[in-house]
């Protein structure tokens, strides 16, 4: 017995020591750390010790780390430099090779440097390769590359950096020597592509792709794909006929990128929309009629049949609208939720002529759930009552693509917005496990060593190849680590993958509560609903405290400085607490400000300031709105909307940010409440 209770305990050791074993030490993450605080030396050395890891992910970033410290200048022994030969991944791994064995590595060299896309010469694997290759051609009559390779080299650069009058003048000469290197090197193309879009030379890039997709060969297929989609894309840019290039260049789209099929479609439809003319929905239509069963994406094609929508709706072309619903209703994803809802609010508020009323009801009567059928269950078309509950029905079936139509029609279906309590909940479990992969194991030891903050750009890298239940470990690391925002942007990504199952927990990422205490106190003092605050803050700051926009909006409600000073006033008055001190502006005056980085400060008065327009406005939605359009331009559009309801005034606003800020609000509102109130 004891030769068997030994053997066990032996075996359990082991067991121990080799899970131990697979768990990334702190060496790399403590290397990060050191060279943020600028000790590069101590950097160097941890992440020299890191290489030795039996985590391939974590060695492999590792060696990245140090080369990226020497293309910088700093300098590495020549034991790193074998280590990280071998321990090297990726575009890293890519750019060694090509930079060993000059000049033989020359092929090499060249296909790092021309493919990789328009962010190749963003990394510095690139760049390095590149240096190493200039560097060994000084002494080299023109180099190791010709002129003609150095000049394409050189445009890739400019046109990474959105520096394309420069970078043309390189691809001229490259043309001029050697125009088999774009056809040879689809990247480039596509750069050189770009370059004649935003630069004033289309008619040029137009005649030039043109006659060579002329000569291209029957099996280029990809060639002639980004020949004919980049003529279009130019003209475009230049306001003129583009669709003749994107549907010749449509049976050529590859499989991989998905998007680019879907990309030759929605250049179409934008184009036909840009017209602003009585012939824009028309013209929409006709596309869409040609090409709806070709998308691929739903989802993609969001902006476009928005904006169509929206003349439909603004013009009252009821007919129209009804014969977009009959094109996307079968495919049940958020076009079919938009269209059906408008309809069923329409038809609600009577505004759709006869006609229009009796094809509403031929419509709905191929689409009425057995439950509300009539006794015979057979309807040429239905009565409009009946109608109404069928395209409510099928905005609300739209699920998850369309949470906001969802809302509003489980308000008129009376159901549920969402039933909660069919979500299973997972069980909890232990923050950092032996048997993960050695990349989950590699990801969540930034969180394991107190190194979350620069756990991101490595989880981008690698989350293509995760599963649903993996990234969803990482959202709850990230949401744990207060990184709510890259928490929901990981939640959005699994959500729409194969095999997905939802849980509770993925509302819950998903829609977190961080500053609880403050934002239900809030919302109650001004009289605001709690899930509306939460709602607002989600949208505009993912919960930053820091958060800046690109305007000077600050923190979580994300207030401009002039409009906080002026509620923090109001508030005042009303009896609250003063949240102004004093400050110096840029000529050293003092003035009054408000610390809108003080979470506290900023909910209180975004709460008050949100209170404040949902009273001069007198309903919520429009309060939402103006919050982000202003006051007084949602009340112009209100005027131009004659007399439609708010909800369905949204989708007349001019600007599709207002309209889609409103639907994300609304939407997040309606979770919030579900889900915790």
């Amino acid at each position: 017995m004891r030769g068997k209770y030994g053997l066990s305990f032996l075996v359990f050791l082991l067991s121990l020591y080799s899970c131990a074993a697979q768990q990334p030490g702190p060496e790399f993450y403590d290397g990060l750390k050191k060279k943020r605080g600028g000790d590069l030396a101590g950097a160097a050395a941890r992440f020299e010790k890191a290489l030795d890891s039996k985590n391939s992910p974590l060695a492999a970033a590792a060696a990245a780390e140090l080369m990226s410290m020497r293309h910088a200048g700093h300098p590495l022994p020549r034991s790193a430099m074998a280590k990280i030969r071998l321990k090297a991944a990726g575009s890293w791994a890519e750019a060694i090779a090509a930079a060993e064995g000059i000049p033989e590595s020359r092929e090499k060299a060249l296909a790092l440097l021309f493919s990789g896309g328009r962010d190749r010469f963003r990394e510095d694997a690139a760049q390095w390769a590149l240096a190493e290759w200039r560097k060994a051609g000084e002494d080299v009559p023109g180099g190791h590359f010709s002129e003609a390779e150095n000049a394409a080299i050189d445009g890739r650069i400019a046109a990474s950096r959105s520096r394309y009058g420069e970078a043309l003048l390189f691809f001229r000469i490259a043309l001029r020597d050697s125009p088999e290197l774009f056809v040879q090197y689809p990247d480039l193309l596509a750069d050189l592509g770009r370059t004649f879009q935003y630069t004033p030379t289309g008619s040029e890039g137009i005649t030039l792709f043109t006659e060579w997709e002329k000569n291209i060969d029957e099996g280029e297929s990809l060639i002639r794909f980004l020949l004919l989609f980049y003529s279009g894309r130019i003209a475009h840019y230049r306001g003129g006929q583009c669709d003749e290039f994107f549907a010749r260049a449509l049976p050529f789209a590859p499989e991989n990128p998905a998007d680019q099929a879907d990309s030759c479609i929605w250049y179409m439809m934008d184009s036909a929309l840009a017209e602003g003319s009585n012939a824009a929905g028309p013209a929409a239509i006709s596309l869409l009629e040609t090409y709806v069963s070709q998308w691929r994406d739903d989802s993609y094609f969001a902006d476009v049949m928005g904006r169509l929508a929206r003349e439909l709706v603004r013009r009252r072309q009821w007919g129209d609208l009804l014969r977009v619903f009959s094109l996307v209703r079968d495919r049940q994803g958020a076009a079919a939720a938009q269209y059906a809802w408008i309809i069923g609010r329409a038809l609600e508020e009577g505004l759709l002529p006869p006609e229009a009323i009796r094809r509403a009801g031929e419509l709905a009567a191929t689409n009425i759930p057995p439950a509300e059928e009539s006794a015979d269950g057979e309807y040429s078309a239905l009565p409009a009552e009946i109608a109404i509950r069928a395209y409510f029905r099928t905005a609300y079936e739209a699920g998850a693509s369309a949470l906001y139509y969802r809302s509003l029609s489980a308000a008129a279906l009376d159901e549920p917005f969402l039933d909660i309590t069919a979500l299973r909940r997972e069980t909890s479990r232990a923050p950092f496990r032996s048997d993960e992969s050695e990349t989950m194991l590699f990801l969540l030891g930034f969180f394991r060593h107190n190194a979350a903050e620069f756990a991101p750009r490595y989880i981008r890298a690698a989350e293509e190849g995760l599963s649903p239940g993996e990234l969803r470990r990482l959202a709850e690391a990230l949401g744990g680590a207060g990184m709510y925002q890259q928490s929901m942007r990981l939640v959005s990504l699994y959500i729409r993958q194969d095999g997905y199952q939802a849980i509770r927990k993925d509302l819950e990422l998903s829609h977190p509560r961080p500053y609880r205490e403050m934002v239900e106190r809030y919302a109650g003092e001004t009289g605001i609903e709690a899930p509306l605050l939460f709602a607002l803050i989600r949208t505009e700051s993912a919960f930053d405290q820091n958060a800046v926009s690109a305007a000077g909006a600050v923190g979580l409600t994300q207030l401009m400085p002039a409009t906080a000073e002026e509620a923090a006033a109001r508030l005042l008055r009303q009896g609250g607490p003063d949240y102004r001190r004093i400050a110096a502006d840029e000529s050293g005056q003092e003035v009054n400000a408000v610390n809108l980085r003080d979470p506290a400060a900023n909910i209180h008065i975004g709460a008050s300031y949100l209170a404040y327009l949902n009273g001069r406005m007198e309903d919520p939605l429009l309060a939402i709105l103006a919050y982000n359009g202003g006051m007084n331009r949602v009340r112009r559009w209100v005027a131009a909307s004659q007399n439609l309801p708010p909800n369905l005034f949204l989708e007349t606003a001019d600007y599709a940010e207002t309209r889609d800020y409103g639907r994300r609000v609304m939407a997040a509102a309606a979770v919030y409440k579900s889900l915790y109130y």
